[in-house]
């Protein structure tokens, strides 16, 4: 284990700009929220999180947005799939879905702290509740889930045309796939003037976090395009040319 890390982790958790990450964090996974809702006429409103001053008042701030976007989230679904609200570890399809998708997505996170030889034993939002806890990850998770997990469970269900009520191993093979599928899906990012697969994207805004920690600084993270953007489904020499 990494008691470097741990140790910078530790005395960065104690400096004010921690909160300001923090901060970031939640506008980042609210961002990404609302970009999804967006995509079938939805909004969700805009949270408080920029007067939050602690750790519990960012969480706060957190919870609130999440039970706004878990309303709209809800009525985008089959009134059929019985989707009260987001409960893990809950019976329903809708709710069964999002567990292994976020299960998925997290262990894709790890991997990448890994390789960067950064233990997720401790984290700045959330905390270890177990000896196989990882909090880390579920910081660094919550900017990707809409992207990749809630986008697909929405179009997932709402193909859906009959009633059903269980989900068998083809069905879930299927759904891993599509999950798979958008994780090597190209942005245009930006600051690179280029489009790449959203796993880089992944491991940027995880590596500008590890930059933030070891340099104490505030967690400056990427954006993606608010909007759909077509040059990442141009050929090599469309997408040059379209950069011109």
């Amino acid at each position: 284990m990494n008691a470097l890390w741990i140790n910078r982790l530790c005395s960065y958790k104690r400096l004010p700009l921690s909160v300001e990450s923090a901060k970031r964090l939640v506008e980042i996974k609210t961002e990404r929220q609302d970009a999804l809702l967006k995509k079938y006429k939805k909004k969700l409103s805009t949270n408080d999180i920029l007067a939050a001053a602690n750790i519990q008042a960012v969480l706060l701030s957190e919870a609130r947005a999440a039970k706004l976007y878990w309303r709209e989230f809800r009525l985008l679904l089959p009134s059929f799939l019985g989707f009260h609200g987001r409960k893990p570890r809950a019976a329903d399809i809708t709710n069964r879905l999002l567990d292994i998708g976020y299960h998925h997505l997290t262990n894709v996170v790890r991997k990448i702290l890994d390789r960067n030889a950064v233990p997720s034993v401790m984290g700045i939002l959330h905390v270890a509740h177990k000896t196989d806890s990882a909090p880390l990850a579920y910081d660094l998770v919550e900017l990707f889930r809409a992207d990749i997990v809630d986008a697909e469970v929405l179009r997932f269900l709402r193909l859906k045309k009959k009633v059903f009520i269980n989900l068998d191993q083809r069905e879930l093979a299927h759904f891993l796939h599509e999950v798979n599928e958008r994780l090597e899906r190209k942005y245009y990012l930006k600051d690179f003037k280029m489009c790449h697969p959203y796993t880089y994207y992944m491991e940027l805004q995880i590596l500008k976090f590890i930059s933030a920690v070891n340099h104490k600084t505030v967690f400056d993270p990427l954006h993606l395009p608010a909007r759909h953007d077509s040059r990442c489904s141009l050929t090599p020499t469309e997408t040059m040319l379209s950069l011109r």
